[in-house]
Formats: structure tokens, C-alpha cells, sequence
């Protein structure tokens, strides 16, 4: 009966820690223009519309909980952010503009915890990091802009707002860079 008891708590543990293995480097390439960035965004895996999202979610949480060096704990909020926006394009593909939007701000939200997280910890990005959340940050703001241009004006201003607040994670970026 232990046994069995063991076993039932399995299919939860792999999904709450086998996502740690699937972190990947990002290696992006810098074009000589802004606009014209090479950043691959992930492949987010679960859509927020599925059943089991809430789980991956969880895991993620539980992830961040377990990373105590605050460099490789604000790569993995940008690979959550750039899941989470690549989701939001993925969304409003499919038709869900109202969850395409919350994902889109939770997928900020996570550069936001990432540029406070090195505020918080006065720990100067390294160059590499610096380099993809400034090129992953200009992507972002190119994929919102395209998802700006395909819904009404009404949702367009939640897609404007988080390119603002992308805009502003970026300078406080760069200030933190210079500072420390």
C-alpha cells in the first residue's frame, strides 16, 4: 500500500520538476539596427487555455523558488517572459484576444521581476544577459506591435501598454548595467 501511495505522487513530481532540464540558452544574434533583431522566442510548450496550464505554472514557481544565484534566476524569468509572449502571438492566433492579453502583461511582469530582482540584489548583469534581455526586449516589442495591429482599438491600448512598460524595464535595465 506504500508503494502504491509512491507511485501516485510521480506523474506530479515530473511534472513540477522535469521542466528544469528543458531551460534552454537563447543565442541570439544583433543585426547592426534595432528593428532588425535576430531573437528566436522558445517554443512556449502548454497554452494557457489548456486544462493543465495551472500545473506548469506551479512548476515554474516552484523552479524560481529553488535557483539562488540572481543571474540565473533573471535568465529563467526571461525565458518565462519570452514563453509568455510568444504564447500571447499564439493566442491571438487562435482567437483569444482577452488571454492573449493577460499573458502578454504576466509576460512583462516577468521582465519587470527580472530587472528588480538585479535592482534588489545590486548585481550588475553580465554582458551576455544584458545583451539577450535588451535584444529579447526590442522582440517583444516587435511581436506586441504586431499583435497591436491585428485587434480593435479597444485591446490594441493592453498591447501598447505593455510595449510601454517594456520600454521602461529596458532603461531601468541599462541603469542597473551602468550602475553596478
Amino acid at each position: 500500500m506504500q508503494m502504491v501511495k509512491r507511485l501516485a505522487f510521480l506523474p506530479i513530481f515530473l511534472l513540477l520538476f522535469t521542466g528544469i532540464s528543458f531551460a534552454q540558452q537563447i543565442s541570439p544574434t544583433l543585426t547592426p539596427t534595432p528593428s532588425a533583431v535576430k531573437y528566436d522566442l522558445p517554443y512556449p510548450g502548454m497554452l494557457p487555455d489548456h486544462p493543465l496550464y495551472k500545473l506548469k505554472v506551479l512548476r515554474d514557481k516552484v523552479v524560481l523558488l529553488f535557483i539562488q544565484d540572481p543571474i540565473k534566476k533573471a535568465e529563467y524569468h526571461l525565458l518565462l517572459a519570452d514563453k509568455r509572449i510568444h504564447m500571447a502571438k499564439l493566442l491571438i492566433d487562435k482567437g483569444d484576444i482577452e488571454l492573449a492579453k493577460e499573458t502578454a502583461l504576466k509576460g512583462e511582469n516577468e521582465i519587470t521581476n527580472l530587472v528588480n530582482l538585479l535592482k534588489d540584489k545590486r548585481e550588475k548583469p553580465t554582458n551576455d544577459l544584458f545583451n539577450r534581455v535588451e535584444k529579447a526586449s526590442i522582440k517583444h516589442q516587435k511581436v506586441l506591435d504586431g499583435i497591436a495591429k491585428k485587434v480593435g482599438e479597444k485591446d490594441r491600448d493592453t498591447f501598447d501598454t505593455v510595449i510601454y512598460f517594456s520600454n521602461v524595464n529596458l532603461e531601468e535595465l541599462r541603469k542597473v548595467y551602468k550602475t553596478y
